[in-house]
């Protein structure tokens, strides 16, 4: 606008890929310069490319033929026309030229010569490659012309672009693979949101946008987006964009040798394709949303004539993953007829890459008896990736202990393991029915007499593998099997997954006993020992990353907790649609923890509509029990009334930690709507569920809790527990919980300040205000407001700031302490001082202290003259 509007330049020019906004913004730029100038447009086109003024021809009409040619007559012509508009409009000019790089050089030349002369400006857009003619970009080598290279959306930039058109509550899985697939791209982008709309890939669940499934590569926008850019291309081009998008990667050479050097070349210089570096050199299409949408357009027919014109080429078979996929999809799409073992291969792949659909397709074209059972398992993890758990379970059942070798017995046993146990079923049961495999070894050792030995082997290895990994599962401790109860498991570790589930369930045994750091340590540990040769279980590295993320959000290490959800998220792509939910989960109760309670319920709610989709870790019932807690310390009692039967609807956690914490979050998020007296006693007892045990860490869980309620009893106990705990956020609430036991305010003092650096801004606030109280009770009133002033601070950086309190509630109770409302409300509704303290579980002591300090924030005398609380 500056460079338009100023005498310095001449020209502007705005160069990027195609479909990045250049002209979505030189027609903002008008619509903005709109009173000053006289628009003209001029676009270039690529079949006028070679004729020389062809774009002009509108402007020259009147041009003797035997002129045409003529630059003089053409630029006098031409300026006669517009110098018409302007004295029309008496406003100067701006050509506007859209797809500057199709223009004709004469062309070219010609709006220099008007812009050099001072007679127009000019706004142009074109595509980075093959970019300006060469007479206007001289313009800018001359530095009379401004250029602006437009690049592609970052992500975040991307997540803008996605809440300004649908709205602030969209998954970050979302944006995050809704950039991927565009690659920052807007018109890709915009396209794929409307496709996605449409067909319901893209939808709206109580207020939260989320992606069932990847992208569609194939919907009517796009669709209308790719045939477009074909109808640019000669039939030399097209053809090698097909070829390209059947066959990707595909050898450069190869493509070639059916095209023509010129057709790749052209492609390649337009950005259509991108080439993979020497020695040998591979073709792909440069937006890989392209390719479903291509593909979509040929039929099976031209398709399997590409097909055969490349075979005829060919001496090899495709040698990365990416290749046999294309190729067995290219295979399947137009009828070509392939081995049950590249089938079956190419199933295990998709199903890996969370390409389901092709997965199934693939499987259920095998036709070798034995290789169908791997086949079947292979659909059976594509029901479990979307959490069909009952389906897949269908299909395991049918063939375990069936096999006639060893490979065929032990295909799926692991997958079949982990549904049961998705399904609710205890370790005991899932060995006492894990036999079966044990007998199926015994018939097949006695079927072969010669291979017994290995074959009895390989049956007991799979069993304790088996039995390692459903206690893991199920977080117990003790040893529940029908085998071995309570018995130490064998050492060594039979196998590397074996050996990962053992240290998963000392991880958790650990956590439980209050030590995260070392969980962490020895979860970290345990992805080590995974490795990555685990196919069938797919899901362990997502189960020992929440092993992981576990230990660390309970020690209160945000940072590290970051840092393994981005790297677990980080190039998962459509696995974000199956894991997205828990990642999203992890982040809404590190903000819970945090004090920062409506930006949890937030978060929360998105995650727990992902998880509605998918839920492989079953991570469901605590996102709900969270959620319910951050509805309830907002006082959003709609919202914890619903999230509170999503509780009750499904089955909790499979494992004992998350389990018992979602109760505890439950118990809590009860006690802060003020109608659960006995919370303290439960929250306890959930602390404390086996006297024999070492659950140390679960009983700061519980104890932290009731702390945040008021419960004053439970400092001296933290304190206790104190020298077993590791980690920030225990450390620092037993900071608070110690100066609770003191009462003096240089104490309260120091427990905020550890609680700030912890970024526990709830208990941070809780601190500040006992120090506040302190003073104000020494008539300290100086060191009192200071108090209250790094109180506030605090609670600005939570959620429960003045300002964001829950609607309806007077703007005088965000002096309140939460505590302080809650006794307020009662106050309001005649509850006596006594019978307050029996429903909060405080004392009566505590009661008053809260309800004196209350009037003196509200500037009341007492009880009659407090403000209501709606809703109480």
């Amino acid at each position: 606008m500056a460079a338009i509007r100023g005498g310095t330049h001449v020209a502007v020019m705005l160069l990027g890929d195609s479909g990045i906004g250049k002209s979505t913004l030189m027609e903002a730029v008008v619509a903005e310069l709109g009173p000053e100038v006289t628009p003209i447009r001029i676009h270039g086109s690529p079949s006028l490319t070679h004729v020389p003024y062809g774009v002009l021809g509108p402007f020259i009409v009147g041009l003797p033929v035997q002129e045409a040619t003529s630059q003089l007559a053409v630029l006098r012509t031409l300026w006669t026309h517009l110098e018409e508009e302007r004295r029309a409009t008496q406003k100067p000019l701006l050509l506007i030229v859209d797809d500057a790089h199709d223009l004709d050089e004469a062309t070219a030349g010609i709006l220099v010569e008007l812009a050099a002369a001072g007679w127009v400006k000019l706004l142009v857009g074109a595509a980075a490659r093959p970019g300006l003619p060469e007479p206007l970009l001289q313009l800018w080598f001359e530095g009379i012309a401004e250029r602006h290279d437009l690049r592609p959306l970052t992500q975040p930039q991307t997540t803008e672009m996605l809440e300004q058109t649908l709205g602030p509550q969209v998954l970050p899985n979302v944006a995050e693979l809704l950039w991927e697939a565009s690659e920052g791209n807007p018109l890709l982008l915009n396209s794929l949101i409307d496709d996605a709309k449409n067909d319901g890939t893209l939808l709206q669940r109580k207020g939260v946008w989320l992606l069932t499934r990847p992208p569609n590569s194939h919907g009517d926008r796009l669709t209308d987006v790719v045939r477009r850019q074909l109808l640019r291309r000669s039939p030399e081009e097209r053809q090698a964009l097909n070829l390209v998008a059947l066959a990707e990667p595909v050898s450069r050479e190869l493509i070639e040798a059916v095209v023509g050097e010129d057709a790749v070349a052209a492609l390649i210089v337009h950005e259509m394709i991108r080439v993979s570096a020497a020695p040998d050199p591979e073709l792909r299409l440069r937006h890989a949303v392209y390719g479903d949408t291509l593909r979509n357009l040929i039929s099976p027919a031209r398709s399997l004539q590409l097909r055969q014109s490349l075979l005829r080429l060919m001496d090899t078979e495709p040698t990365s993953a990416e290749g046999l996929l294309r190729q067995v999809s290219w295979s399947m799409e137009c009828g070509a007829e392939m081995e049950d073992r590249q089938l079956l291969r190419a199933a295990v792949l998709a199903s890996r890459l969370y390409q389901d659909d092709l997965a199934r397709k693939a499987a259920s074209l095998v036709q070798d008896p034995e290789l169908q059972i791997a086949a079947r398992s292979v659909t059976a993890r594509t029901h479990y990736n979307t959490g069909d758990f009952a389906v897949a379970q269908g299909i395991l059942e049918a063939d375990f202990g069936t096999g006639h070798s060893v490979s065929s017995l032990l295909t799926g046993t692991l997958l079949w393991a982990a549904v049961l146990s998705a399904q609710g079923h205890t370790p005991a049961d899932i060995m006492a029915r894990a036999g079966a495999l044990v007998q199926a070894g015994e018939r097949l050792a006695r079927e072969k007499p010669a291979d017994a030995g290995r074959i009895r082997a390989a049956t007991q290895e799979r069993y304790m593998t088996i039995q390692s990994m459903v206690l893991a599962l199920a977080g117990e401790l003790g040893g529940e099997t029908p085998a071995e109860a309570g018995a130490a498991p064998p050492e060594p570790p039979v196998n590397h997954l074996d050996e990962a589930f053992r240290l998963s369930l000392e991880s958790e045994r650990l956590l439980v006993a209050g030590k995260p750091v070392s969980a962490f340590e020895v979860a970290s540990n345990a992805l080590s020992a995974a490795g990555a040769g685990h196919d069938e279980l797919h899901f362990l590295t997502g189960f020992l990353i929440v092993r992981s993320a576990a230990a660390v959000i309970h020690g209160g290490d945000w940072q590290a907790a970051e840092t393994l959800l981005a790297r677990f998220a980080a190039g998962t792509g459509p696995s974000l649609i199956s894991f997205g939910g828990g990642v999203h989960a992890a982040h809404g109760i590190i903000l819970l923890y945090q004090g920062k309670a409506a930006q949890a319920l937030n978060t929360l709610s998105g995650a727990l509509e992902s998880l509605r989709l998918a839920d492989p870790q079953q991570l469901f019932g605590l996102t709900a029990a969270m959620a319910f807690a951050a509805a309830a310390e907002v006082g959003a009692r709609e919202k914890a009334d619903s999230f509170l039967a999503d509780y009750g609807s499904l089955r909790p956690a499979v494992s004992r930690y998350p389990r018992t914490l979602a109760e505890m979050a439950v118990v809590y998020g009860k006690a802060r709507l003020g109608n659960h007296p006995e919370a303290i006693a439960e929250l306890r007892l959930l602390g404390q569920p086996d006297p024999g045990q070492n659950t140390a860490g679960l009983e700061f869980d519980a104890l932290a809790f009731c702390l945040a309620l008021g419960d004053r009893n439970a400092a001296a106990r933290l304190l206790e527990l104190k020298p077993q705990l590791e980690g920030r956020r225990p450390a620092a609430i037993c900071d608070y919980a110690a100066a609770v036991s003191t009462d003096l305010a240089a104490d309260h003092l120091s427990a905020a300040k550890s609680c700030e650096d912890a970024e526990l801004w709830g208990f941070a606030a809780l601190a500040y205000d006992a120090a506040a109280h302190a003073y104000r009770t020494a008539g300290d009133s100086l060191r009192e407001r200071m108090a209250m002033s790094h109180r506030k601070r605090c609670l600005d950086r939570a959620d429960n700031a003045p300002g964001q309190e829950p609607e309806g509630i007077d703007d005088s109770l965000g002096l309140l302490t939460r505590r302080e409302r809650d006794i307020v409300a009662l106050a309001v509704r005649g509850f006596s001082d006594r019978r307050i303290a029996a429903a909060l579980q405080v004392s009566i002591r505590t009661v008053e202290g809260h309800l004196y300090r209350s009037y003196a924030k509200l500037n009341v005398k007492g009880r009659d003259e407090l403000p209501g609380i709606p809703g109480n």
